[in-house]
């Protein structure tokens, strides 16, 4: 599987742990959109499919990321970035992101507009881990 397009970052959201999820629209052979999919930090698939399947996904994980004792006391920034699409392909974006929305809404996870470019898209909005 090729590396996603910047333009088709969804969203970037941190977990409790210093984890974080990359979600992507994916594309087939011919370069049409054919779902989402989602990343960890190291570029491991995690959830392939629809928005649905990425939205539940990430509602799961961060559930299971919510177990950790630093959760109770850090409030996380979901990054949701601008489209850059046109047409058809913007319908997709902005229509994948609705799922996500609702999830991080229902998990208490606030979210902000980020451009793709900007170096505030860069930097991570989760906790400091420390390795030791």
């Amino acid at each position: 599987m090729k590396k996603p397009a910047e333009r088709d970052c969804l969203a970037v959201i941190p977990g409790y742990t210093g984890q974080a999820a990359k979600l992507f629209l994916s594309r087939g052979e011919d370069e049409r959109i054919n779902g989402v999919t989602v990343f960890d930090l190291l570029g491991h698939v995690k959830q392939q499919g629809d928005a649905e399947a990425a939205a539940a996904w990430v509602g799961e994980w961060l559930a299971q990321e919510a177990g950790n004792r630093r959760a109770r006391r850090t409030q996380l920034q979901a990054q949701m970035f601008i489209c850059k699409l046109a047409g058809d392909e913007k319908e997709t974006f902005l229509g994948a992101q609705k799922p996500l929305i609702r999830v991080l809404a229902e998990a208490g996870v606030r979210s902000r507009s980020v451009a793709a470019t900007s170096g505030a898209a860069r930097q991570s909005l989760g906790p400091n881990v420390r390795k030791h």
